[in-house]
């Protein structure tokens, strides 16, 4: 199923479990003659859009790596996190407010029927993993795609390859037939997709029978677009310099509008930001001064927009001769963090200072996260397409940062930008608007964190 339709569909089925509560529960604690639709309009909106909000920036609509336990806890903070907004919102609005039972009752219920769904969802989910038929359209003589395709989507079944008969095959994938029996292959197979292989031959005579297979319905999917449609990150292996060129989404320098309403909403949101952070930065900065000795506010320099370096502000959280011994990447249980450090890491807070990057245009609220020139050097030399990451300016959170816990190697920096390949190619304010709601779902479920 299309990702936004499954998405559409779960918010539906949410919405339907809260105006349900409402339903059951409202004869026994509203006022007979009063209703929920007209009477209470404005409580009844309050309710779905700030539970649906909540859920989805705890990222209970994305159910395909969560085990069942980790499911319904998301579901219970995100009820919880709904009900205090919704409160704070009746308090706020005096004239659109249900009865206080009525709110009580209505966040058990709720969480009973939401976490209720959900089970059934991933009880489903488990049953149809592996339905999707999939043939490779030309050779992977090292099975370097049949490998990724295995680990990475694991509600697909891989059947085999059409190619050459003398192509060279891994172990574990079929050689099905010449490409030429494509279709017939995909009868008898049962097959629902097609993804090309890089190395595919797309002469016109062969490309002109895929595309008729495409036109009666058959997926037929590039190893990029197939990485882009499902798991939203675009897999550097698999591309090319003349994909970048020619694929539609990374004309940056084109596209000024989105850049100006990017920064207007940077400064204004940013504005809005430091009036409520500045008590919990100040409260980061007395704590690292109490417990050791050295500058609060740590700077370094990053490497910015065209790379270009600038000054990055944050709060300390490492020992002041952390990189006595140079530039190092930061570990899982870094012996080098102070245990304040530890605390402000996890929270984010850490992070605040950037916010006057962002006033000052180094930065963006949304974007690649900023890396050091020496790193930078180092990617570089082996990771390809690394040195796309600078055509938009850093962000302090960013699409890498809420689809993939924190990196601290080759192959992390290597994942982290595929996923930025996929927000600098999809740019838009709706996109960072979203990484923004799952970035608080990543402070309040810091796992990431380091």
């Amino acid at each position: 199923m299309d990702r936004s339709l499954r998405f559409f569909l779960y918010a539906l089925l949410d919405i339907v479990c809260i105006l349900g509560t409402l339903y059951i529960i409202w004869p026994f604690t509203v006022q007979y003659g009063l209703y929920m639709l007209t009477d209470y309009t404005g409580a009844t909106t309050f309710t779905v859009f700030f539970y649906l909000a909540s859920y989805y920036m705890l990222g209970c609509y994305d159910l395909s790596n969560d085990t069942q336990r980790d499911m319904i806890i998301r579901v219970l903070v995100g009820t919880l996190l709904g009900t205090i907004l919704t409160g704070f919102m009746f308090f706020t609005f005096e004239t659109w407010r249900f009865p206080r039972p009525l709110f009580i009752l209505q966040f058990f219920l709720t969480l009973c029927f939401a976490s209720f769904w959900r089970v059934l969802a991933l009880a489903f989910a488990h049953r149809m993993q592996g339905r999707t038929k999939v043939i490779l359209y030309g050779p992977d003589p090292e099975g370097h795609l049949f490998s990724t395709l295995s680990k990475n989507m694991p509600g697909i079944t891989i059947l085999g390859f059409v190619g050459k008969a003398d192509d060279k095959a891994p172990d574990g994938l079929p050689f099905l037939g010449e490409l030429d029996q494509t279709r017939e292959i995909i009868r008898e197979k049962q097959a629902s997709m097609i993804v090309i292989t890089p190395d595919a031959p797309l002469s016109k005579g062969r490309a002109r029978p895929l595309l008729n297979m495409k036109l009666e319905g058959m997926p037929v999917f590039s190893v990029g677009a197939l990485f882009e449609e499902t798991l939203q990150r675009i897999p550097v292996e698999y591309i090319r310099d003349t994909w970048l060129l020619l694929e539609d989404g990374f004309n940056l320098n084109v596209r000024s509008l989105i850049r100006r309403m990017k920064r207007l909403m940077d400064v204004f949101v940013s504005a809005a930001l430091l009036l409520v952070a500045w008590p919990f930065i100040l409260a980061g900065v007395i704590a690292v001064k109490l417990e050791s000795r050295g500058p609060a506010i740590y700077t370094q320099k990053r490497v910015g927009l065209h790379g270009r370096e600038f000054t990055v502000y944050k709060i300390r959280s490492m020992r002041v001769d952390a990189e006595k011994n140079g530039a190092q990447w930061a570990q899982k249980s870094d012996p080098r963090v102070t245990r304040v450090g530890s605390f402000i890491r996890k929270v984010r807070i850490d992070e605040l200072p950037q916010i006057f990057n962002v006033l000052k245009g180094d930065m963006s609220l949304v974007g690649p996260r900023p890396e050091r020139m020496e790193f930078v050097r180092e990617l570089e030399k082996v990771i390809p397409f690394y040195y796309t990451r600078h055509s938009v300016k850093p962000g302090v959170t960013g699409w890498a940062q809420v689809c993939y816990p924190y990196g601290a190697s080759i192959e992390d920096s290597r994942m982290k930008l595929e996923y930025d390949l996929y927000y600098i190619k999809n740019m838009s304010l709706l996109l960072d608007i979203k990484i923004i709601l799952k970035t608080i779902g990543v402070v309040l479920f810091p796992s990431g964190a380091r």
